[in-house]
C-alpha cells in the first residue's frame, strides 16, 4: 500500500516527512549556491555549522563569534541598503524593536547579546542554528520560546541575495518582532501546534500559515500595508515588489492562508495583510481549537 503523500511547492511528497523531517548532519550547499566555488567560504560554513550545531544539540546557546573584516563590509553593505527601505515601508512595531534592540548598521550583533534582552522583554530567547533547519524541528524550538538564528553571513559576491536563511535574514527580519508580546505569544501557539499536529497535512497547514505571516507577512498600519515578514524585511528585491501592483495582497483569511501553496524559489504573487498582530494571535488561537490540537491553555 502506498504511503500517504501531500503536494508542496507543487511537488507530492511522503506525509510522514513532515511530522519526522531529517536532520541533516552535515553542511550542503545546494546547486547553484553561490559560495560553492569559493574553498575559504566553504571552510568558513563548515567551521561554524559544526560549531553552532554542537551548541544547539547541547543546548548551550548561542556562542560568541569573531567576525571577518570581509563579513562586515557585507553587512554594512546590505544594511545601507535596507535601512531606507525600512524606514519607508516596514512595520512601526518593527521599527520600534529594532532600535531598542540596538541592531545597527556598523557591526554585526552577537546573538547571545540580543537573546538576553528578548529574554528579559517577552521570555523568547535565541537558539544557535547550523542552517536551515526542517519546518517541524525549528518550531519544536519555538514552543519553548527559543527561536533558532543563524550566525553565518551570505556569500560577497552576491549580497543582495542567499538561497538560505543567513545571519542578516534573521537578525534583520525575525529577531525585532519577538520583542513584541503578541508576536511572540502567536509564535508560540504556532509551535505548540506543530508538535501537537498528528498528521502531515496539518503539519502543512501551519508551515503555509507561518509562511504567508511569520516570512511574508504584511500589516495594515495608520491606512498603510507595511512589511513585518522576515522574508520581506531582509531582501532589497522583496520589499517593494511585495508593495507593487504585480502583487495580488489579500486581506488575511486563516483557511485561504492553510489551501494556499507557494514557491519559495521565486518572488511571491500572492501576499495577506493582517489589522494586527492580536488579530493574528486570535486566528491562531481559533485554529488550535478547531483542529483540536492538544496545545496548553494560553496565558493572557
Amino acid at each position: 500500500m502506498k504511503p500517504p503523500t501531500i503536494v508542496e511547492y507543487g511537488v507530492e511528497i511522503a506525509a510522514d516527512l513532515m511530522l519526522a523531517p531529517p536532520d541533516a548532519d552535515h553542511l550542503e550547499l545546494e546547486p547553484g549556491h553561490p559560495g560553492l566555488g569559493d574553498a575559504g567560504y566553504v571552510q568558513r560554513r563548515g567551521d561554524l555549522f559544526d560549531l553552532c550545531r554542537r551548541h544547539r544539540l547541547a543546548r548551550l546557546g548561542p556562542p560568541v563569534i569573531e567576525y571577518t573584516a570581509d563579513e562586515t563590509r557585507i553587512w554594512r553593505d546590505v544594511m545601507s541598503r535596507l535601512d531606507d527601505l525600512h524606514a519607508a515601508h516596514a512595520s512601526r512595531i518593527y521599527l520600534d524593536a529594532r532600535r531598542a534592540l540596538g541592531i545597527g548598521r556598523d557591526a554585526i550583533p552577537q546573538i547571545s547579546a540580543l537573546s538576553a534582552r528578548l529574554e528579559r522583554e517577552t521570555g523568547m530567547r535565541l537558539v544557535p542554528a547550523e542552517g536551515p533547519i526542517p519546518f517541524r524541528t525549528f518550531y519544536g524550538y519555538i514552543a519553548e520560546r527559543g527561536f533558532p538564528v543563524t550566525q553565518f553571513l551570505r556569500h560577497g559576491s552576491h549580497p543582495e541575495f542567499t538561497p538560505e536563511p543567513d545571519m542578516i535574514h534573521d537578525c534583520l527580519g525575525h529577531v525585532p518582532p519577538l520583542m513584541h508580546h503578541d508576536y511572540a505569544a502567536l509564535l508560540t501557539r504556532l509551535g505548540q501546534a506543530a508538535m501537537a499536529a498528528t498528521t502531515g497535512e496539518q503539519v502543512l497547514a501551519l508551515k503555509r500559515l507561518s509562511w504567508f505571516s511569520v516570512e511574508f507577512g504584511l500589516i495594515q498600519e495608520e491606512g498603510q500595508t507595511r512589511v513585518y515578514g522576515a522574508g520581506l524585511l531582509s531582501s532589497t528585491g522583496e520589499i517593494p515588489f511585495a508593495l507593487s501592483d504585480d502583487v495580488d495582497r489579500r486581506r488575511w483569511k486563516t483557511d485561504e492562508v492553510m489551501a494556499t501553496d507557494y514557491d519559495p524559489c521565486r518572488m511571491q504573487s500572492v501576499l495577506f495583510v493582517v489589522p494586527s498582530f492580536a488579530f493574528l494571535r486570535f486566528e491562531v488561537e481559533q485554529l488550535v481549537e478547531r483542529l483540536g490540537l492538544d496545545v496548553p491553555h494560553a496565558a493572557h
